[in-house]
C-alpha cells in the first residue's frame, strides 16, 4: 500500500481530475510553507477550499457556501449547499464533513469517526434538490496521533487507511506527503501527517 498518495475515483470517474489536482494543491501549499503547516489541521471550511481549488484547477467551476433550498414542498427550507462542482457536462452539489481521528496503538474509534463523518454529510447531501445536480456526501478524514506514537505513524497510519478503504464510497484519495508527516503537529506534539477524502453519491428517498 502506498500512504503518501492514492487517488480511486470508482463509480464517479469525472472526478478523477479533480482528485489528482487536489494532491497537486496539497503539495503546492506544503511547498509554500516549508512543509510547516498544511490546509487540514483547521477546520472543514479551510480543507474544503483545498478542494474547491483543485476543482478550478481541473478545467472545473466550484461554487462555496451559496444559498439553496432543502427539504421537499411543505417542508423545505432556506440554507447553504457546502460546495457546486461542475465539470466535464457534469454537476454536483456537495455536503461535507471533517472528521477527526484518533489513530494511535491506544486509539479505538479512528475508524469509526471516519465513517460516521461520511454518514452525516450523506445525510446533508440527500436534503439537497436534484435540480442542483447529483447529490455528494464528502467526508475529510484528519487522523492524528499523540507524541508517544511518533515512531509508530507509518504502521498506524496504514492500518487506518486500510480500515477507511472498506467504507462503502464512490470515490476516495488520500495524501501523507513523505516530508510532512512528522512536522505538521500542534504545540502539544500531536501529529496530523495527512488526509484522506471519502465522496459518495446519494439519492433522497421517496
Amino acid at each position: 500500500m502506498n500512504i503518501q498518495s492514492y487517488i480511486n475515483s470508482g463509480t464517479i470517474r469525472s472526478l478523477h481530475p479533480i482528485l489528482t489536482a487536489w494532491l497537486e494543491v496539497i503539495g503546492k501549499y506544503l511547498d509554500c510553507f516549508d512543509n510547516e503547516d498544511c490546509p487540514w489541521w483547521y477546520n472543514e471550511r479551510a480543507t474544503l477550499s483545498s478542494f474547491a481549488a483543485a476543482v478550478w484547477a481541473a478545467g472545473g467551476i466550484a461554487l462555496e457556501e451559496y444559498a439553496t433550498v432543502k427539504g421537499k414542498s411543505r417542508e423545505s427550507w432556506t440554507g447553504r449547499c457546502d460546495l457546486y462542482i461542475g465539470i466535464s457536462s457534469q454537476e454536483f452539489a456537495c455536503e461535507a464533513k471533517q472528521a477527526w481521528c484518533p489513530i494511535g496503538r491506544k486509539s479505538q474509534n479512528g475508524f469509526i469517526k471516519a465513517e460516521a463523518g461520511l454518514n452525516s454529510a450523506c445525510k446533508d447531501a440527500r436534503e439537497l434538490d436534484k435540480g442542483e445536480g447529483r447529490r455528494l456526501g464528502i467526508c475529510f478524514a484528519v487522523p492524528y496521533l499523540a507524541p508517544r506514537d511518533e515512531k509508530h505513524i507509518e504502521h498506524q497510519v496504514k492500518v487506518w487507511l486500510q480500515a477507511v478503504q472498506g467504507l462503502d464510497c464512490s470515490s476516495i484519495a488520500w495524501v501523507f506527503p513523505e516530508k510532512a508527516k512528522r512536522r505538521i503537529e500542534t504545540e502539544n506534539g500531536y501529529f496530523y501527517p495527512g488526509v484522506a477524502v471519502m465522496i459518495k453519491e446519494v439519492f433522497r428517498k421517496a
